[in-house]
């Protein structure tokens, strides 16, 4: 029987101890990885990857799935160029058929067309923005959330969670909505607008601007005139800081919430010192909890954590490693089992047809993807994004409940 050498980068091999090995290829499942390990995207790219291998020593310390070991065929795209090509060379000259990656929706948008043309099954692991699952594609399947998912939930959160703790009702409540006017903000825009009009909210303000702005006093004084309860920005970090420096100038009332891409950001507490507390950032999790998950769920992160630990000097896993763990799962666990086989055809299908409630599944997600038919094809419906807060200088997760870390506090 021919030999196939298993072809990994050689730094992760020798960071989790893995040495290479020799596979006969009918007696292992060959998964190709994509992730940026190199370049401007590979602090993120390398956790999410760890996340993935910890879940395939895991698995394979299981049995494997169906008596057969994973094996990892890896490959480094620090640009949308190299995860185009790294995507052709895996599935042409690796003969892979199933792929895991990218961590960046930059490289996503890029190394998936290249899958879905030669009809390899792909599994996105971390890339949120709607445009990943917004072109129809039939062997795409993010597993984590989406930008639009993000949106949805922070307007659901303010709906169900936060105005009964401002003692309101919501649909009393005045909603501004503020953005920059890039792919970004305009998308995160729609989302919230859309989101707030379902869930029958008032929107008494929807303002753009340009995020290289160097005032935005003329935005903050129609905000002021639109007198909000709670105001929605989709900012990236410089924005975000001039916006509430001169929101705090102009004394604009309304409680801010905004995303990770600009309140969520180590530097806006840096910038703002003491007037960052309490401020709400809604997005990526900044942490994981997991004491509160269900006992299955719970061992199996519990055991996650523990050998990253063992392997990262003890520093806790942080987000990006979770999903990177729980995309991989969800494939060794849920798909592979019912698909049987490395087939495309029956690895699509045996993911649409799993529908694993809310904290059945990894983590607190459940698993439900979306058909091809409809307009997010290939999204796990029942991912959940998070909200955070700073307190005490530290971006705490809050919500959701099941894997917070800490609770919400009100001024």
């Amino acid at each position: 029987m021919k030999k196939i050498a298993v072809i990994f980068s050689i730094w992760p091999l020798f960071l989790l101890g893995f040495a290479p090995m020799v596979f006969a290829a009918d007696d292992v499942w060959r998964i190709g990885t994509i992730y940026p390990l190199t370049g401007p995207n590979s602090k993120n790219g390398i956790k999410n990857f760890d996340g993935v291998k910890i879940a395939t020593q895991m698995i394979n310390d299981r049995g494997g799935v169906l008596g057969k070991k994973v094996v990892l065929v890896s490959a480094d795209a620090p640009d949308p160029q190299a995860a185009a090509s790294e995507a052709n060379r895996l599935i042409t000259n690796e003969r892979i058929t199933a792929i895991v990656g990218t961590q960046s929706s930059s490289l996503s948008m890029a190394a998936t067309v290249v899958a879905e043309k030669n009809k390899t099954f792909y599994i996105e692991t971390e890339g949120v923005s709607g445009l990943i699952t917004a072109r129809g594609f039939k062997y795409l399947f993010r597993t984590t959330f989406s930008s639009g998912m993000m949106a949805a939930q922070i307007v659901d959160y303010v709906t169900d969670y936060l105005a009964p703790r401002l003692g309101k009702d919501a649909k009393d409540l005045r909603i501004a909505i503020v953005h920059e006017d890039g792919g970004f903000g305009t998308a995160t825009s729609r989302g919230l607008t859309a989101r707030s009009k379902a869930r029958g909210l008032s929107v008494v303000a929807n303002e753009g601007y340009s995020s290289k702005s160097t005032d935005l006093s003329g935005l903050i004084l129609k905000l002021k005139r639109a007198k909000p309860d709670i105001i929605l920005a989709a900012q990236y970090i410089n924005d975000a800081i001039l916006f509430h420096r001169q929101a705090n100038e102009l004394r604009l009332r309304g409680m801010i919430i905004g995303s990770t891409a600009g309140q969520g950001n180590p530097d806006f507490v840096k910038a703002l010192g003491k007037d960052a507390e309490g401020i709400i950032a809604f997005g990526i999790p900044s942490e994981f909890s997991i004491t509160k998950l269900p006992p299955e769920q719970k061992k199996e992160a519990s055991e996650f954590i523990e050998r990253y630990q063992k392997t990262h000097n003890g520093e806790y896993p942080n987000p990006t490693s979770f999903v990177g763990f729980a995309g991989a799962w969800i494939l060794y666990k849920y798909i592979l089992p019912r698909a049987g086989s490395l087939d495309p055809e029956k690895l699509r299908q045996a993911a649409l047809s799993l529908d694993i409630p809310p904290g059945k599944g990894v983590l607190n997600w459940g698993i439900k993807f979306a058909g091809p038919d409809k307009k997010n094809a290939g999204q796990n419906l029942y991912a959940s994004a998070g909200i955070n807060q700073w307190q005490d200088a530290k971006l705490r997760l809050i919500f959701p409940r099941e894997v917070a870390a800490a609770d919400l506090r009100l001024k």
